[in-house]
């Protein structure tokens, strides 16, 4: 089961996920995760995505949907996954 998660900071979507996650025992992939884990890490998407988060700026498509990309590729997100704060926009929903 894949589940994906829409809306505003402070709408319950980290709640919501938690409880769900919990249910179905799926893996709960947040976004800022993501981006953390890459800079962490110190991948290469991880060094390109700070220099925006730093600026204060959102980190490009070409950054993001590759990290994402790759995270629902670990092995916990086999049985399914939910996402939280991804898809943004259309272009990140087609890929």
């Amino acid at each position: 089961m894949n589940i994906l998660f829409f809306g505003p900071n402070g709408s319950g979507k980290g709640t919501q996920g938690a409880i769900l996650k919990d249910k179905y025992n799926i893996a709960h992939i947040e976004s800022g995760a993501i981006f953390r884990e890459n800079i962490k890490g110190g991948t290469e998407l991880g060094k390109k995505a700070k220099e925006y988060i730093d600026r204060g700026d959102l980190v490009p498509d070409e950054i993001t949907i590759p990290m994402v990309l790759d995270r629902l590729k670990q092995e916990d997100c086999q049985k399914g996954w939910l996402l939280d704060g991804f898809p943004r926009n259309k272009v990140q929903a087609e890929k």
